[in-house]
């Protein structure tokens, strides 16, 4: 079907043409959505001390103040990783669809 839609483009049914920029709407939707939460995510999350020292003080930080956020900044590392590779991949589906819908004639 892939394979009809870039050789014929204009024998493509017409309720493709008329949800390609409702699709597009959501994606574009998903994708701030998806910042959002990443740019929020980044902003809380603590800063990484390359050496555990406090740059005032000098005094070395205890393994219990180095460990007891261990599995909060995981996740949200993870959760940063996360939107980061969702809003990569929904880029592309948006602009494969963009091509596509620009392909058809929808868009003149």
């Amino acid at each position: 079907m892939l394979n009809n839609l870039f050789l014929a483009p204009s024998n493509m049914p017409k309720w493709i043409g008329d949800s390609f920029p409702i699709i597009q709407g959501i994606i574009i939707g998903l994708i701030s959505l998806l910042s959002i939460i990443m740019v929020v995510a980044i902003l809380v999350s603590p800063p990484d001390s390359a050496n555990g020292n406090n740059a005032i003080t000098g005094a070395s930080e205890s393994y219990y103040t180095k460990n007891r956020n261990k599995n909060n900044l995981g996740r949200i590392r993870n959760l940063i990783i996360i939107c980061a590779v969702s809003i990569a991949v929904l880029t592309i589906i948006f602009f494969i669809l963009f091509g596509i819908f620009n392909m058809s004639g929808a868009a003149e």
